[in-house]
């Protein structure tokens, strides 16, 4: 019986462990499949994806306190107390008016605004943020930056703006114009810096204005206020946009900081402005000129000619025809640059001018001058004009197909040529007559003077015609001409010459 028991017990132990290892495998089957399934779930492709799968939510992220918008809040809640606005009042009835904005720079009640927006004014108010009214004087303007410098009489100090260093700016920062854009005070926009060193409207602009460039909104009544960086600090003083309507259209413009504060700081010291000048006439550096002069970056500035042989460049030695690159260790990169740079440093001090003349380096040591209200440095030369026909400027001219060579006949100028035509004293390829379709035919006209070709000396005709002979298919040629008038005028006239 006994037996019989243990072999039923073994029996069922069997069938017990047998239960059980299915039970296991089962469990095991189940649970890869639901990670089977589950890892499917996860990498089915989009194409399977139900629209329930492709919804999106909305995130409960919880903003920042330091974020952008934060920040944008703290930097115009510090320098909105020193944006003020300006209403001018034109005329003796007081019957025209115009507005703008200014910001304090000085607790004194010193403030820095457009002179466009003062120039005409009899009568200026200023309103500052916190409601109250004062009548300004002018301090002192420059015409040449767009800058001015106008005063309040304040009972107590005033909250002033920090200026910050504009050269330490980079295209993409973050900026806030601050001012009254028709008439809405304390208005702030947000924007970057779209660019720096820009140049808005060659044609309206001195050389001494040079803009940061952002898209901040800026519209009229924003003149003269401030362009903040995000430390608060005003990095640029808004002047002008670039538009067809009138009103923004994304390009705004702002004189820098480090421009701002040189003309205050002149303004408040002697009450204008002071610049240097070394007497000279400028022009852009042209392809055939770099490359005549070695130059590979193609930057500086041509010297046209000295103003008189007493002019401080004479005395140095600098001459027509020479290419500057460096003022005072500075690199030039063209004409208007150049101007900016000397301009910009000492009366009565000295400059180092690093030029070229002939593809040689030189080194010029300059005493400056003063620079005359307006300036002493004529605009760019507008494209000549031939003297016996000024109706019609070689823009609108028809253009033949041109031939080769130069096209240009000469003759020796003997002195009694020189004494009927103008040119006392002087020595060159007298031009009798230009071929039409030749390449100097739009730049070269008859009773020109040739004095030199390629840096060469022209004296006379065998002069010019062996220079010309010695020419080939693709050589630069820069030619420099006097022009009868009044007095010799000296041109450069700058030719590409391809010969056939």
């Amino acid at each position: 019986m006994s037996d019989r028991s243990e072999a039923t017990n073994n029996h069922d132990r069997k069938i017990s462990v047998r239960v059980h290892n299915r039970v296991v495998i089962i469990l095991i089957a189940i649970t890869c499949l639901s990670i089977g399934i589950a890892i499917g779930a996860v990498v089915r492709p989009a194409a399977n994806a139900t629209a329930e799968d492709n919804r999106v939510s909305i995130s409960n992220t919880q903003v920042n306190p330091d974020s952008l918008s934060a920040m944008f809040a703290r930097v115009a809640k510090k320098v909105e107390p020193a944006v003020v606005y300006i209403k001018v009042y034109m005329g003796e009835t007081l019957g025209r008016e115009g507005a703008g904005s200014g910001v304090i720079v000085n607790s004194a009640g010193y403030i820095i605004t457009n002179e466009h927006v003062i120039s005409r004014a009899s009568k200026i108010k200023v309103r500052l943020a916190d409601g109250r009214e004062f009548e300004a004087r002018v301090v002192g303007q420059d015409k040449e930056t767009d800058l001015a410098v106008i005063r309040i009489d304040p009972s107590e100090p005033l909250p002033a703006a920090v200026m910050g260093d504009s050269d330490k700016l980079n295209v993409g920062d973050w900026v806030l114009a601050i001012g009254s854009p028709f008439g809405l005070e304390q208005t702030v926009t947000a924007g970057i810096i779209s660019a720096k060193d820009r140049v808005a409207d060659p044609r309206g602009q001195t050389a001494f204005q040079q803009f940061l460039q952002t898209d901040a909104a800026i519209n009229p009544g924003n003149s003269g206020g401030p362009l903040v960086n995000l430390a608060g600090e005003v990095v640029g003083i808004n002047s002008q946009i670039l538009t067809s309507s009138g009103f923004y259209n994304g390009l705004g413009f702002a004189l820098p900081s480090t421009t701002a504060v040189e003309i205050y700081n002149q303004i408040v010291t002697s009450g204008r402005v002071r610049r240097g000048f070394v007497g000279i006439e400028l022009l852009d550096l042209t392809p055939q000129l770099a490359r005549l002069n070695k130059l590979p970056d193609a930057q500086g500035a041509l010297v046209r000619d000295v103003t008189n042989a007493e002019s401080p460049a004479a005395k140095a030695g600098l001459q027509s025809g020479d290419v500057i690159i460096r003022v005072n260790g500075q690199k030039v990169k063209d004409r208007r640059d150049a101007i900016r740079r000397i301009g910009s440093l000492a009366v009565g001090s000295q400059a180092t001018i690093i030029y070229v003349r002939n593809g040689v380096q030189q080194t010029a040591i300059v005493r400056l001058d003063e620079r005359r209200l307006g300036g002493n440095e004529p605009p760019a030369r507008q494209p000549l004009v031939d003297p016996r026909d000024r109706k019609l400027p070689p823009e609108a001219a028809p253009k033949p197909k041109v031939k080769s060579g130069l096209g240009i006949s000469v003759e020796t100028l003997t002195e009694q040529m020189a004494a009927s035509r103008g040119f006392d004293g002087l020595k060159g390829a007298y031009v009798t007559r230009v071929e039409m379709g030749s390449l100097a035919a739009m730049e070269v006209f008859a009773d020109d003077l040739i004095v030199e070709i390629n840096y060469r000396p022209v004296a006379t005709r065998e002069d010019f015609e062996q220079i010309v002979a010695g020419l080939r298919s693709g050589d630069d040629v820069v030619i420099r001409v006097l022009r009868k008038g009044r007095y010799p005028m000296r041109n450069y006239v700058i030719l590409s010459l391809t010969m056939r």
